[in-house]
């Protein structure tokens, strides 16, 4: 699994994306073997100004599967990173199970038609 963290605008950029390695990490462990790539892109939203709006957006690439993406908007980075970790766990469990959905109601009618 590739990864990817850009921080834009952001103090303390290293604690933050070891934070974002960890918590994404954890969200999509039970996933690694159908994850092909994740890129996180963490930003102050009002750039060099400082404001209070954060957002993390995740883009996780999945094999069979295309790709999903969530942000998530918060004052506090460190939260918008742990709230789309959890918005992503189960977009991406949702988004496999689909796919498993899918190919048994296939299969299930393939025999059902011979």
């Amino acid at each position: 699994m590739r990864f990817d963290v850009r921080c834009i605008h952001l103090d303390n950029s290293e604690h933050v994306d070891r934070h974002a390695r960890e918590k994404f990490a954890a969200a999509l462990g039970n996933f690694s073997g159908r994850v092909e790539r994740v890129d996180v892109v963490l930003e102050d939203l009002h750039g060099t100004k400082h404001g209070v709006e954060r957002r993390c957006t995740i883009r996780v690439t999945l094999s069979g599967a295309g790709e999903a993406q969530v942000q998530h908007i918060d004052p506090d980075i460190y939260h918008a990173i742990e709230e789309a970790a959890r918005r992503m766990k189960r977009t991406v469990r949702r988004r496999i199970n689909r796919r498993r959905d899918i190919a048994h109601h296939r299969s299930v009618g393939a025999r059902h038609a011979a």
